[in-house]
């Protein structure tokens, strides 16, 4: 059984997959458990193979139940412990149902990438079934490898040898430091964005609409980040348990200098720096930009480094090295941006980045209050899928511990 030929971004996957376990948790009481596998698993930002993989008692009845659910979508094939649907006439989704004593076998199967797979199976004496993927791992000499992982990429010799990161986990991320209002290119309001971060039990966030010259569809001018200000003082005092810090994603301008000026932007409590275009420079020049604007002391956090937009244009052919050595030595921390149409830092680079010393933070950029977690869960998905642990996340830390990170930069 194969799916037909797709691509989705990592958002849309989860979107449409999710929203059918959802349905079928609710209606059909003989799945035990059910999850998604392949890419969407790996958090990979562009996902070609949608599957789902439960398992129950009796498989047979399992998928007997859920081709007869409404608005199931079109069955393309069936078999008694598979099915593939097509949903919406455009997605493709393979249900899989297993018995439980072979959930763990088939979900390790359906999860890793083929040469993740490939690996592990030639590691076992003899081909086993297992309830759980910690005993196919084992059976292998191996601890458990988490999904992001599984790319066989250097993770079979880690797991080996005990040598796997403690990876990111969710709820050690304490704010969130990148986020639009309608101050610029955002949805929300000002005061919708904060009330929807504190009710994420968030202890700081950073207010960073876009700079007057971003090619966003509205920026702010010096007069309205006063304003600005003038209305995050008013919403401190409304929600006195959260931190919000006052900043700005300023444009790192075609010859490197900022958007606004310094003395400006030294009244912000913080300072993201963007890449927004490539103004028809080479993969040196764009690499100097950025590189000067790491240098500048005002900037504590360079955004989405790469510019990349995912399934629609590559990042920039940035000198990473340079840029991950300029981060460490300048004390400037490299985004993980969550927002799926960037994903950047990559997993791949962010795993570079944070071998290299710099440090990284983890960003929502959402552009309404209903992608904060969304848009986050995405990025610690990224995060992870680059080895990252919470000792290389800015924020992570506590308020105090980032305040002195900003602090340190500028004080020179």
């Amino acid at each position: 059984m194969t799916s037909p030929r797709q691509t989705f971004t990592l958002a849309r996957a989860f979107d449409l997959v999710e929203t059918l376990l959802t349905k079928y948790t609710l209606a059909c009481p003989l799945l035990e458990r059910a999850t998604v596998a392949g890419g969407l698993r790996r958090f990979e930002p562009i996902v070609d193979e949608l599957i789902v993989v439960g398992c129950a008692a009796e498989p047979e009845a399992v998928i007997d139940m859920l081709a007869r659910l409404p608005d199931t979508g079109t069955i393309l094939e069936r078999t008694p412990r598979r099915l593939l649907l097509l949903l919406h006439q455009q997605a493709a989704i393979d249900v899989r149902i297993t018995a439980l004593d072979e959930y763990g076998t088939v979900l390790h199967s359906a999860t890793g990438s083929p040469e993740h797979v490939a690996a592990v199976t030639a590691r076992r004496p003899r081909v086993r079934l297992c309830a759980r993927e910690e005993d196919v791992f084992a059976a292998a000499g191996l601890s458990f490898i988490p999904p992001e992982l599984r790319h066989n990429t250097g993770e079979i010799e880690a797991a080996a040898t005990g040598q796997l990161p403690a990876l990111i986990e969710p709820e050690q991320i304490r704010g969130d430091l990148h986020m639009h209002s309608t101050y610029s290119d955002g949805q929300d309001s000002l005061a919708t964005m904060v009330a929807a971060a504190a009710a994420l039990g968030y202890e700081y966030i950073a207010i960073t609409d876009h700079s007057e010259r971003a090619g966003a569809a509205r920026t702010v001018s010096p007069d309205d980040l006063e304003r600005q200000r003038e209305d995050i003082e008013r919403l401190r005092e409304r929600h006195p348990s959260m931190a919000i810090l006052h900043g700005i994603e300023v444009d790192i301008m075609p010859d490197g200098r900022l958007d606004f000026d310094d003395d400006l932007l030294a009244s912000l409590d913080i300072v993201l720096a963007s890449l927004h275009d490539d103004a028809g420079q080479s993969a040196k020049g764009l690499t100097q930009r950025c590189l000067k604007a790491i240098a500048h002391p005002l900037v504590s956090i360079v955004t989405h480094p790469a510019n990349q937009i995912v399934g629609r244009r590559p990042g920039y052919a940035l000198d990473f090295d340079a840029v991950y050595e300029a981060a460490r030595e300048t004390g400037t921390a490299l985004e993980i941006d969550g927002a799926p149409s960037h994903m950047d830092l990559d997993g791949e680079h962010a795993r570079e980045a944070v071998g290299a010393g710099a440090t990284v933070v983890i960003d929502s950029d959402a552009h309404r209050a209903g992608a904060l977690a969304r848009h986050m869960r995405f990025g610690v998905g990224t995060a992870r899928r680059g080895w990252v642990e919470a000792r290389h996340v800015l924020n992570t830390r506590s308020l105090a511990e980032v305040r002195r990170f900003i602090d340190k930069k500028r004080s020179g």
